[in-house]
């Protein structure tokens, strides 16, 4: 079968950043919590790949068959937070890169974007990813409250030391 690679939505970083956030609060994501539940709601499946298991798509990527079936393939070997990074960023491919392209127009029947791709499209997944895993309010109050304890909120999110410094300087919170 032929899949399309995904293409940049062209969204400002901005709107990713809200829109990833409306998505998380739509079903129901409180920060911290387990993505699993939310991939089966959309109808899709976390599948681990051993590192020597080469027969299938690439770790750490998404194969879109339609809207509501897809898979997120993880590498067995990595951890949990890099695990929940990588969840996040395949549904902002599914969103970004398929369910918005299609419904403005795009003419795509499957979609699989691989890891290690890089540039706009990537930058957008990343995105997609810190706004629903680090919504900027939320993330805005337990750094706060949290008195700019990088590592501390980085637990509180779930997410790693450093996706959680990126998002603090993003969010004009760090230095």
């Amino acid at each position: 079968m032929n899949y399309s690679a995904p293409s940049p939505c062209g969204l400002p970083k901005a709107v990713v950043d809200k829109f990833a956030s409306d998505v998380a609060a739509h079903f129901g994501y409180q920060p911290g919590d387990e993505l699993s539940s939310i991939v089966a709601k959309l109808g899709g499946r976390i599948l681990s790949q051993n590192i020597l298991d080469f027969g299938r798509f690439s770790s750490g990527s998404i194969r879109i068959e339609r809207e509501g079936s897809f898979e997120i393939l993880l590498a067995s070997h990595t951890g949990r937070l890099r695990d929940r990074f990588t969840i996040a960023h395949e549904l902002g491919h599914y969103f970004l890169h398929f369910i918005y392209a299609k419904r403005n127009g795009a003419q795509i029947e499957r979609m699989e974007a691989l890891r290690y791709g890089s540039g706009q499209v990537e930058w957008e997944a990343n995105w997609f990813a810190a706004g629903f895993l680090m919504p900027a309010s939320a993330f805005r109050e337990a750094h706060a409250s949290m008195s700019g304890s990088i590592a501390r909120v980085a637990d509180r999110f779930g997410v790693s030391s450093e996706a959680a410094n990126i998002r603090a300087q993003y969010l004009g919170l760090a230095a």
